[in-house]
């Protein structure tokens, strides 16, 4: 029995009892009120006290019933009060151990299900987490990574159209990176190129070659050293020319020298000649600046230029003849001021 059915069975019996009890002091009154008259006819106390009794008894009987119907009434709402506070706090157990059972039958369902089953039920979060991770190895550069995730999620989920879609995605990226860091190379590679460090930029070639294999524009790195040499050597030989015709002596021979590495056997047995004239214009130079700072007595330039005439002309007579006056210069070098 609940505890509604029961409050309003309470009630009810509550209220019958009262009405019982309402009933018995209305007759009551009406008993007395009738007897009245009776009461004054009566010749003595007793006949009178006989005919008032029965409505003294009703009417003291009602008076009980309805104290009596209104302290069970209060009585039972107390009790009826307690009843359905512990009714509350049994439902609020009961709903949590309720909860807590379909937690566990969860768990245990969760905990019985196979592995395809498991799979199954956590199709659409499983593939989530795959785009997402798919996304991520993008976003790190991890190409390789996402191709492999790409291909687990046509394996697993059977979905082609949507991993050929990010195959696509990570091609693209992969394109987009690569451009950009061959574009970094080559800028660098250029400043290598402008300040005719070869070496430097044939060492650059070899790492983007073995980093960026079959770029186009690192295919053509070879021929583009190439040609900067070839420009380079264009160049260097029209400011030799130049120097030579305005007999620009030590500005022809520092050419010369720098056309030395870029000149083919060919090339340079048909500038013999010209470069053999530029150097014995070069010695003739040396050699009157030689004797200009001797008979000036600046004996430490005279020094400086002999040392140059026999380092780069050994094998001439001026040499010899410098390389005889050597060490008196020295000693000259060497004495004190005023003592020559």
């Amino acid at each position: 029995m609940n505890i509604e059915h029961l409050i309003k069975r309470s009630r009810w019996v509550s209220l019958i009892v009262a009405l019982g009890g309402a009933g018995c002091l209305v007759i009551g009154i009406v008993a007395l009120a009738a007897a009245a008259p009776g009461i004054k006819a009566a010749a003595n106390a007793p006949q009178a006290m006989t005919v008032m009794v029965p409505g003294f008894i009703l009417l003291g009987a009602g008076l009980v019933v309805l104290a009596m119907a209104g302290l069970s009434y209060a009585a039972m709402s107390l009790k009826i009060q307690s009843m359905s506070d512990d009714h509350w706090q049994y439902e609020q157990l009961r709903g949590g151990m309720e909860t807590q059972r379909q937690l566990l039958e969860g768990i245990r369902d969760s905990a019985a299900l196979s592995d395809s089953a498991k799979q199954i039920a956590y199709r659409h979060k499983d593939r989530e987490a795959l785009r997402h991770a798919i996304r991520e190895d993008i976003d790190k550069n991890d190409y390789d990574g996402a191709y492999w995730l790409a291909a687990e999620m046509e394996r697993r989920f059977g979905n082609r159209q949507e991993a050929a879609q990010f195959r696509d995605m990570v091609e693209s990226a992969r394109k987009g990176f690569i451009e950009r860091e061959v574009h970094e190379a080559l800028e660098h590679f250029d400043q290598l190129l402008k300040k005719f460090d070869w070496s430097a930029a044939v060492r650059e070639m070899e790492q983007l070659t073995r980093t960026f294999t079959g770029h186009a524009d690192v295919v053509r790195l070879p021929d583009r050293i190439q040609a900067a040499k070839e420009n380079h050597k264009r160049t260097l030989l029209k400011e030799w020319k130049d120097a030579v015709t305005k007999e620009d002596v030590d500005r022809s021979v520092e050419l010369l020298k720098q056309l030395d590495q870029y000149l083919t056997p060919g090339e340079g047995e048909g500038f013999k000649e010209i470069a053999r004239d530029v150097f014995k214009k070069q010695l003739q130079q040396l050699g009157v600046q030689f004797a200009l700072q001797c008979n000036d007595k600046n004996w430490g330039e005279a020094i400086r230029i002999g040392q140059q005439i026999t380092d780069q002309f050994p094998n001439t007579r001026i040499a010899a003849e410098v390389r005889e006056v050597m060490p008196s210069l020295r000693d000259k070098l060497n004495q004190p001021v005023g003592a020559i």
